[in-house]
């Protein structure tokens, strides 16, 4: 399949390099023949990027059906199942003040994380609460920083190595941080976790709203919007993030909440095998395996962007000129 996309590739290039060619002057009496052999050439590449188009759907259900597969060995509607059969399911709603634990990874980003993200979770309105920072084998100051800033609230992590993650900057992007994300999953104490990026930063009321949902709504798995700042800039882009139901695009665990039960299902470092970032593919196992997910109509969250793919990248730009 890989090596007819090549073949195909190599056919639409061959074609595009002869209407180039074609391009140049004609005899006044070759004019029309010239043309229609121009028109013949175009259709044709058109054709050879239908047929891409349709190679590279094909290739992404192959991806999805495959990763349909290999989460069935998992059975996570049984694990959910399991879950909820705990004698201390039912205390997340039940307790009037439940530990919240906060799940924070990092790698060598102390200024952000101790100015920004920790800023706003001292900031919060409900107090009860711990935060676990799990450094990716940072070598920076984060340590020191982080114990400066004391909290006893507030305990650091460090792994002995990074990764390891795929060359590729795109393909490392998908499962970046994955390793410090399940250590911060399997070190909370609490109730109810609500994870947070190093670079980003909760509303005030974050954690109190997100909580009061939940226990309306009797969800496992609450999250709200994010506002989006360009990551370099810190200028608000106009789109917000975050939508009903959970989609690709419109969902980011910083903006959640979740019951401690489905610490289990955890972040998957297979994921990119699937194309898909490694916090939508835990919140799509979630939502597949049937955990009730409930949608706060509101912003909770600032999510500082940096988009690494090249559309992102072009979109960003063209939607900060267009917004000044």
């Amino acid at each position: 399949m890989v090596r007819t996309k090549g073949k195909l590739l190599t056919g639409a290039a061959r074609l595009a390099d002869a209407i180039e060619r074609r391009r140049a002057p004609s005899p006044p009496r070759a004019a029309g023949e010239a043309e229609e052999q121009m028109a013949q050439l175009k259709t044709a590449v058109e054709r050879q990027q239908e047929q891409l188009a349709a190679l590279a759907g094909r290739l992404q259900d192959t991806q999805a059906l495959v990763a349909r597969a290999y989460e069935a060995e998992r059975n996570w509607p049984a694990q959910l199942a399991d879950v909820r059969a705990q004698p201390e399911y039912e205390c997340a709603w039940d307790d009037p003040e439940p530990l919240i634990s906060v799940r924070v990874a990092t790698y060598n980003g102390a200024e952000l994380l101790c100015s920004r993200a920790l800023a706003s979770v001292l900031a919060q309105t409900y107090e009860r609460w711990e935060c676990v920072v799990v450094g990716d084998a940072v070598a920076d100051d984060t340590e020191d920083r982080v114990r400066a800033i004391g909290d006893r609230r507030i305990r650091f992590v460090n792994l002995p190595f990074r990764g390891p993650y795929p060359d590729d900057p795109m393909r490392r992007w998908l499962v970046a941080g994955t390793e410090p994300m399940n250590r911060g999953l399997r070190e909370a104490r609490g109730a109810w976790i609500a994870p947070l990026d190093h670079d980003d930063a909760w509303e005030p009321d974050h954690v109190e709203a997100l909580l009061a949902h939940a226990r309306q709504t009797r969800a496992e798995l609450v999250y709200g919007k994010l506002r989006v700042r360009d990551a370099e800039s810190g200028r608000i882009v106009p789109n917000v993030v975050g939508a009903w139901p959970p989609s690709y695009g419109q969902f980011g665990f910083q903006g959640a909440l979740h019951h401690a039960g489905l610490r289990r299902f955890e972040v998957d470092p297979h994921a990119r095998l699937a194309g898909e970032p490694g916090d939508w593919n835990l919140a799509r196992r979630m939502w597949d395996a049937g955990v009730r997910f409930a949608f706060l109509d509101r912003i909770v969250t600032t999510y500082y962007w940096a988009p690494v793919d090249p559309q992102g990248q072009a979109w960003l730009a063209e939607a900060l000129r267009e917004d000044p």
